[in-house]
């Protein structure tokens, strides 16, 4: 019963994955939860969710027979949550519905799950509308657990169920022993996509969903204490706010205890923040504490337009603050640190930045103030000295400010807009900028030489550090090869049948009767006593009697058959006078030798009287000779030896040409292999650098085979050197088997799948095959036409070639053995059509010439296939061909698409972009251009991923790609890397389009894509130098360059350690370390720094910084919004595929933004708590309108103010005004956060993440 459902849950896990899966998420599903009350039971119902599919996929597989989950005995691990012992029975009124009621098949399959889930009943509804009306407004709906929703309009009642289904659970729990008044609720929230989550099993959630569910488990059942581990990582902003106020919401009641990465989360949803540095406690208090003991104070940031008078800021800044400093002036941007202790004197000169503003030159201007993330690191310097916080340039917007930015950001942007701010790149001081990217780069053969050197050693490190795998390479095709010869050597040979020498005992312990009958004379006595002496020798036992016939009839009579196993032979002598005695032998036809044994034992009694008691006469039977016919025919099946070799070899090399495909495998799946594309390695190295190592790697065992061949003394692959024959065969075979491995591995992800399938499919195509064809050749079966056909056929699979070219070799050398030993033996062969070939590798039968030239060719063929799917030439083809009836129903959407109004920023970077030449503006200064770059996915419904899209990204410049999951931020890094195809437009890297120029495009790029496509069998250091082998970085300078990538992303601790071993942090850094080695023109970030500590992200930022300083064109996505702040000299916002709005994070903040964020500290006493804080509450929203209190705790207040007209002057005048009435201990006012102006365009995003990413 345990085997059957292991089987059932495998079986259903591919089922459901890749059938019944089109379970669909409906918006819908927000509305049907609002109506449940009473939301029961939830961790139990998480568990129900994973059984489901269990239950509906066992059921439609195996006959609709219901699967007794309830029987589990052993525990089920999905992922990281293990699941004990399954509960027997649920609460006995919750029921199970279904859609449609009207089928009796559906009604069929709703009872066995209910059955299963000991429900009480299942309740049918005609329609899913009618389904959710009930969830709504039922006051029974409660008792709905699950819904089985079938999408199929039943023609009738007992139509066939379909293989598309939907189910939805109520995500919800309370403790099966907890009364009804301590029953938990936690309602479904839709920002948390709990719908979402509820129509996956657990092992199925990509990673930020699983964080979610995780975080609902934690606050289910109303938990005193909850802890969080980095609950956020991963998510988008949009997610990561829907948590943030879940969390906010919850938090009543319990003490959280929240560890995270990310300092914004830290400041907004922490009443007490703690930072710990090597193990200990080093500060604790309130964000506004810790901000005020630690920060730096205020960072006002001014956009100067054309006419900016730098000079005359800096001492209008001076005049009201004088302790103020000028932090950076860079592009178009300068940025001051104004002390906190200044918030008095901020009043009067903001009022003179606004009264003076187009004399200064000054476009717009805002401030914020010192973030969490600056004490962070603080903190850090002051716990750990080596850290030099001023290498890494705190407060944490210096990188914002000291880029080199173009004036994108003017209110009036008119002629500057987009145009370059052309300066030289002085040496920057960062290392990667100083030691690589002026480094003349390798071309031509030397480049090639090196990036075949570089993957070459990948493959030599691969194997050295899988040594399991080599292992199992040798030992495996060397045991089976021994089986194989242990056996042949174990049958029989054909020869002559030896003598068989005759003689009593060889029929066990018997018992012998002698009957004697004197007649008057003493011979016959003489002879019995003669008889007798020799029977102890022979394990006989005397038997005296007196009548042969009576003792044999009374003997048979009582002891029945044993009678004749124990009686073989007899004798009886008798007198006939003085002169003549009758002496007679007595034998049991049972057996075949019984006569002559009879008659050997009484001619030795005669011999011994006469000559003595040491005569004897030996008797055997010897068999006649085998004539030539016997003997031909006997060596045909001499012949099947090689067979059995065959055999046993070709499962050895199953499962060692299958392990070819296992690094291929994985560097596909983790896109380690794309990475390697993007960084220049030419297609040929990559291929035949692996070829040419495994090749290598299959020599060993062969070479090992023909030792055993020869220490076995197998003369067919022995003698006239057919060693040197073999290891032909062999090689060829290799040649042949290692580019289909390679051809197969696109059709797997999984490594440990891929080898099991192929070792299964090397298999099949082998042994199956030489069975099928060598049986057809039996001529009693009449089928050796068939046979020559299959024969022809089958060439195609090189270990059938294998096969049959080991077994026909060792039978045509027995051939040869045999019938050219003499004039006879070759009439006989004749005679029998017996064929032999004296060439071994001749095309006819049984010669092995035709396999050979077959796995020649199939190794040619298997390799160009292996091109032509790597340079994608079916797929455009494909593309090309589907595009010229497709084209016409895209460009309708396209146009569609082109009649929306866009941002006037938008639209003026458009029409630059569309009037100039790429390669005058690639040289002149903007290696990266975008011209209506678009993308339609066309499964089915058309789909405008990417629309449109024109940009022009220049040297120094950071550009910042930001968007929510699904709006095409995604399939527009996969465009620029050449990942997919391009719909319409086209972009330029350094000149060269990326539909004409890929390989020049692809040597001038770098990548950090989202997730790591790091091999965990290298090391840091192993794998950067590769990344700059592969660059074409020349070889004295590779380690060079290396370790300065490795000091500056701080990775020298753990750069000899295995990548396997590293933290998901540290992967981040090789990953963007991968990117930035080489100094490519163009470098693409997706989310460089997830996952990463804050001290790590800072360096991380350095060395982006220090890149793009050095004349680099960077393109980042990130969730990070301070990352973009920090980086970005520009950025856009995606939404459904176009740029919403584009230009510098201020201008940005300056357009879109509404308002600013206060938070206030009030002195209050313990007694007048509330009167004192709702006076101050009072107070902001009579004197600010409209202002929106976002949080309040022990004094603390939150608000945003939404005042589009207020000034800075204006607002830190008001709270100077009110300190003292109102006892305001400390306060910080901040303009609009970059994340709220992104989060802005949240309602403008389409739910579409099924064909846009």
């Amino acid at each position: 019963s345990h085997c059957l459902q292991l089987c059932i849950y495998n079986i259903q896990f591919n089922y459901i994955q890749k059938n019944m899966l089109s379970l669909k998420t409906t918006d819908t599903l927000k509305e049907k939860t609002k109506g449940l009350k009473s939301l029961k039971r939830q961790i139990l119902v998480t568990l129900v969710e994973i059984l489901l599919p269990l239950l509906f996929s066992g059921i439609l597989i195996f006959l609709r027979q219901k699967v007794p989950i309830k029987d589990y005995p052993n525990a089920t691990v999905y992922e990281s949550y293990a699941v004990d012992v399954l509960p027997s029975r649920f609460m006995h009124h919750l029921q199970l519905a279904y859609v449609p009621r009207n089928s009796s098949v559906v009604r069929k399959v709703a009872e066995d799950v209910r059955g299963s889930l000991f429900l009480s009943s299942v309740r049918g509804f005609e329609t899913e509308e009618q389904f959710e009306e009930c969830v709504r407004n039922d006051s029974r709906s409660g008792q709905l657990l699950a819904a089985v929703v079938f999408e199929h309009p039943f023609a009738h009642d007992d139509e066939p169920l379909p293989l598309k289904v939907k189910y939805h659970l109520r995500f919800s729990f309370t403790p099966l022993n907890a009364p009804p008044r301590e029953r938990s609720e936690l309602s479904p929230n839709s920002d948390l996509d709990w719908h979402t989550l509820s129509l996956f099993p657990l092992f199925q959630l990509p990673g930020p969903r699983e964080q979610k569910l995780s975080i609902g488990i934690a606050l289910i059942g109303d938990s005193k204490v909850v802890m969080l581990d980095e609950p956020t990582s991963g998510m988008d902003p949009s997610a990561r706010r829907a948590t943030w106020d879940l969390l906010q919401g919850e938090k009543r009641g319990r003490t959280i205890l929240l560890t995270t990465h990310f300092m914004d989360e830290a400041d907004l949803l922490g009443d007490r923040i703690v930072i710990m540095a090597g193990g200990e406690l080093q500060c604790s208090g309130s964000p506004l504490f810790l901000k005020s003991k630690y920060g730096a104070g205020y960072h006002m940031v001014i956009v100067k337009d054309a006419l900016c008078n730098v000079s005359e800021i800096t001492r209008l800044v001076h005049m009201y603050v004088p302790d103020a400093t000028l932090e950076s002036s860079a592009g178009a941007e300068l940025s001051y640190i104004l002390p906190k202790e200044s918030t008095s004197r901020f009043e009067l000169l903001f009022a003179e930045l606004e009264m003076n503003r187009e004399e200064l030159g000054i476009a717009s201007y805002g401030a914020s103030v010192t973030t969490m993330e600056e004490v962070f690191l603080r903190v850090g310097k002051l716990v750990d000295s080596s850290l030099d916080i001023q290498a890494i340039q705190l407060p944490a917007l210096q990188y914002q400010h000291e880029r080199r930015s173009h004036d994108w950001t003017t209110d009036d942007a008119s002629s500057m807009s987009g145009m370059t701010d052309v300066t030289d790149f002085t040496d920057s001081g960062t290392l990667i900028s100083e030691d690589c990217s002026n480094i003349k780069l390798n071309t031509g053969a030397r480049l090639y030489l090196q990036q075949f050197y570089a993957m070459f050693l990948k493959r030599a490190l691969y194997s050295w550090r899988n040594w399991k795998v080599m292992v199992a390479q040798f030992l495996v095709p060397l045991l089976f090869t021994v089986l194989a010869l242990v056996v042949a050597r174990s049958f029989p040979n054909h020869q002559d049948a030896p003598g068989l020498r005759l003689a009593l005992r060889r029929y066990g312990s018997t018992r012998v009767p002698v009957a004697v009958h004197t007649g008057g004379g003493h011979l016959a006595a003489a002879l019995a006593n003669t008889y007798s002496s020799q029977l102890s020798a022979q394990l006989g036992q005397l038997i005296n009697i007196t009548d042969f016939t009576d003792y044999i009839l009374t003997q048979a009579e009582e002891e029945g058959g044993s009678f004749n196993e124990r009686c073989v032979v007899g004798a009886a002598f008798r007198g006939a006078g003085s002169r003549y005695t009758e002496a007679t032998a007595y034998f049991n036809n049972e057996g075949y030798h019984t006569p002559a044994t009879a008659l050997m034992m009484v001619d030795n009694a005669l011999f011994r009287l006469l000559a003595g008691p040491n005569a004897s006469i030996e008797t055997g039977n010897y068999p006649m000779p085998r004539n030539l016919s016997e003997s031909a025919q006997s060596q045909v099946v001499e012949g099947k030896t090689g067979f059995i070799i065959a055999i046993n070899l070709m499962y050895g090399m199953a499962s060692l040409s299958s392990t070819f495909a296992l690094l291929l495998v994985t560097e596909s799946s983790i896109k380690s292999k794309h990475v390697q594309k993007v960084s220049g390695v030419y297609l040929s190295n990559f291929w035949f650098s692996a070829l040419l190592w495994d090749l290598v790697n299959f020599l060993l065992p062969c070479f090992l085979m023909l030792v055993v061949f020869q220490a076995f003394g197998v003369k067919a692959f022995v003698d006239d050197n057919h060693l040197v024959d073999v290891l032909l065969l062999l090689l060829l075979y290799g040649w042949a088997v290692v580019p289909l491995m390679y051809l197969l591995s696109f059709l797997f992800s999984s490594a440990a799948s891929a080898y099991t399938r192929l070792t299964i499919f090397n298999v099949i195509s082998g042994t199956a095959t030489f069975l099928a064809v060598t049986i057809m050749t039996i001529p009693e079966l009449k089928m050796q036409a068939m046979s020559h056909l299959l024969d022809k056929i089958f060439l195609i699979f090189p270990n059938y070639c294998l096969g049959m070219s080991f077994s026909q070799f060792y039978q045509n050398y027995e051939f040869i053995t045999f019938c050219t030993h003499g004039t006879i033996s070759k009439a006989m062969c004749k005679a029998l059509n017996i064929t032999y070939q004296t060439n071994y590798f001749s095309m006819s039968e049984p010669g092995v010439g035709r396999f050979l030239v077959a796995l020649s060719l199939q190794g040619v063929v298997f390799l160009l296939l292996l091109f032509v799917i790597e340079l994608q030439c079916v797929r455009t083809l494909r593309r090309l061909l589907s595009s010229l009836g497709r084209r016409r129903k895209q460009l309708p959407l396209l146009e569609d698409a082109a009649l929306l109004p866009e941002d006037r920023d938008v639209a003026e970077e458009r029409k630059r972009v569309l009037e100039c030449q790429p390669m005058v503006e690639s040289m002149m200064g903007s290696p990266l251009i975008l011209q209506e770059l678009s993308k339609v996915y066309s499964s089915g419904e058309n789909l405008l991923a990417v629309d449109r899209l024109s940009l022009a990204v220049g040297k120094g410049e950071c550009f910042g790609l930001l968007g929510f999951n699904g709006a095409g931020k995604t399939t527009t890094f996969k465009m620029l890397t050449c990942d997919e195809s391009v719909t319409s437009g086209d972009a330029y890297i350094d000149g060269y389009s990326i539909l004409r120029d890929i390989k020049k495009v692809q040597q001038r790029i770098g990548y950090c894509p989202q997730f790591d496509a790091v091999l965990d069998h290298m090391t840091g250091r192993e794998t950067l130098s590769m990344y700059a082998r592969l660059r074409g970085i020349p070889e004295r300078y590779v380690s060079g360059c290396v370790e300065n990538v490795l000091r500056s992303l701080l990775l020298e601790p753990h750069a000899d350690k295995l990548v396997r071993s590293y933290s998901g942090g540290n992967k981040r850094k090789l990953s963007a370390g991968i990117a930035l080695i080489g100094g490519p023109p163009v470098i693409f970030l997706d989310e460089p720094s997830t996952g990463m500590d804050p001290v790590a992200r800072r360096l991380l930022w350095d060395a982006v910084t220090r890149t793009r300083e050095s004349g680099k064109a960077i393109i980042i996505t990130s969730h990070s919004m301070e990352e973009c702040e920090a980086l970005c000299t520009r950025l856009a916002v995606m939404v459904n595929g176009q740029f919403k709005c584009l230009g510098s994070p201020q201008h940005l903040k300056s357009k879109f933004g509404s308002g600013y964020t206060l938070l206030a500290k009030v002195h209050i006493e313990a007694e007048l708590e509330d009167r004192d804080l709702q006076l101050f509450k009072d107070f902001i929203e009579s004197t600010f309108p409209g202002s929106q209190l976002k949080d309040e705790h022990q004094g603390m207040v939150h608000y945003h103010l939404t005042d589009k007209t207020l000034t800075w002057a204006q607002v830190f005048g008001t709270l100077e005004a009110a300190k003292e009435k109102y006892q305001i201990e400390d306060y910080c006012v901040s303009q609009i956060s970059l994340e709220q102006v992104f989060l802005s365009f949240a309602q403008f995003q389409h739910c579409s993440e099924s064909g846009r990413k």
